[in-house]
């Protein structure tokens, strides 16, 4: 390509650096240009092939070029349906900041390849280890979901622990050459701190001196070390460690929503880390549905107020399914309600000093419950009934015991002829 890089790429609303510079690797072994990639697409799988193959196999080519020239995917509709989409931010940080990378992107073969592999982003999970039962997760993802699957269709195939490779050990035997460049790298799972391949990466940065590279994580914060390891000592030797805690709730909210929660646990792990690494940027990064929605306010504004965490340090990521959770589907009136007290919120931190880019995601949020995208036509009452009543009698709990502020959405909801 002649042109100047950064030129042809700002005159079109699609391009995303990703496929240059990054791969997501999810734990059945779908290769991904990032996490979030059409959940049920991939550029391939390495149950039958490997990181390198992928990276120019025809399937990824495409999409480069795609990318350049303005095609609109529907793969990442996540991006193209939103304000401010999560492609944006890395283009800044891994284009526009960066002139090798453009420089890269500028010589993009004819056909879509690019010359060499190499990764300076990557997102991996190495397996779907995880001591959770989140209400919004799967059994991809979650070892203990996965079980409770088992347990009640003793049928069930391809349910149980997986990992991305054809053995267990190819994703982080591939991803050892691009360590010594590599600029990020992102921890999932599964959870992340029950992954020995996690420490194991931790171990080789710091063995090979790449100190600068930024470690990012989502982790629902229930463990900071797994039998020798302990992440606290690890994360002292790296320069930029970002813990984005999957804290959808607090207290008994956040014990029923994702089970497997002791709250005392989670405050007493933050408090270690203020104690034993400050400098260690930690955020709550809920994923809010109208389930959640109330609580996550209240929640954000105490642990403030208690100083555990940063007004600004609170990741606002709006869940779209199951569709029965999403607060595109709720009716107009609660819909209402939620504006109401987020709009209250907003009122707070606004008093509070808080940045315009916070206030923005919480205006995002409202935004995105009166949206159209893909929205049904109506409540999934059915749906929403029959999935929460069959976890509540395995488990022995009752969601509206627990979330009172929604008393009405039972009222509504036994009205249509639903008990709960």
């Amino acid at each position: 390509m002649s042109k100047d890089a950064v030129d042809f790429t700002n005159k079109n609303k699609t391009f995303c650096v990703a496929p240059w510079v990054h791969q997501y690797v999810g734990p059945p072994g779908d290769v991904k240009p990032c996490c979030v990639y059409d959940h049920a697409s991939s550029l391939g799988s390495l149950k039958n092939s490997t990181l390198k193959d992928i990276w120019n196999n025809e399937t990824t080519r495409q999409l480069r070029l795609d990318l350049l020239n303005g095609v609109k995917r529907e793969e990442c509709s996540w991006c193209n349906d939103r304000e401010r989409p999560f492609k944006d931010n890395f283009n800044t940080i891994y284009f526009h900041r960066r002139p090798d990378i453009q420089k890269i992107v500028s010589k993009t073969n004819e056909d879509g390849s690019v010359d060499k592999h190499k990764l300076f982003y990557m997102d991996i999970r190495f397996n779907n280890l995880c001591n959770f039962k989140c209400r919004t997760c799967g059994s991809h993802f979650s070892t203990s979901i996965a079980a409770e699957e088992k347990s009640i269709s003793p049928n069930l195939k391809n349910v149980g622990f997986q990992y991305p490779g054809q053995t267990e050990d190819q994703v982080f035997n591939e991803m050892l050459p691009h360590l010594p460049y590599l600029v990020e790298v992102y921890f999932a799972g599964g959870e992340p701190m029950m992954q020995k391949e996690h420490y194991q990466t931790l171990e080789k940065l710091v063995e090979i001196d790449n100190l600068f590279v930024t470690i990012k994580y989502n982790t629902n914060f229930s463990k900071l070390k797994l039998g020798k390891w302990d992440v606290v000592n690890y994360w002292k030797n790296f320069r930029n460690v970002v813990v984005m805690a999957s804290l959808d709730a607090s207290y008994e909210r956040a014990e029923y929503w994702r089970k497997g929660t002791v709250w005392k646990e989670i405050v007493e792990n933050r408090q270690r880390m203020i104690e034993e690494c400050p400098n260690v940027d930690f955020f709550i990064s809920p994923a809010v549905s109208w389930v959640n929605a109330l609580n996550v306010l209240d929640f954000h504004k105490e642990w403030t107020e208690q100083g555990l965490v940063k007004i600004d340090n609170v990741m606002i990521n709006e869940l779209v399914t199951p569709q029965w959770f999403c607060m595109k589907n709720i009716p107009d009136w609660k819909k209402s309600q939620i504006e109401t007290a987020f709009r209250n919120h907003i009122d707070w931190m606004k008093k509070n000093q808080a940045q315009n880019q916070t206030i923005f995601k919480f205006e995002s949020a409202i935004n995105f419950m009166y949206s159209d995208i893909k929205k049904t036509s109506e409540f999934p009452a059915k749906e929403f009934h029959d999935i929460v009543s069959r976890f509540d009698g395995i488990r022995d709990e009752n969601f509206f015991e627990v979330f009172t502020e929604h008393h009405d959405m039972r009222d509504y909801l036994k009205e249509q002829g639903f008990n709960f």
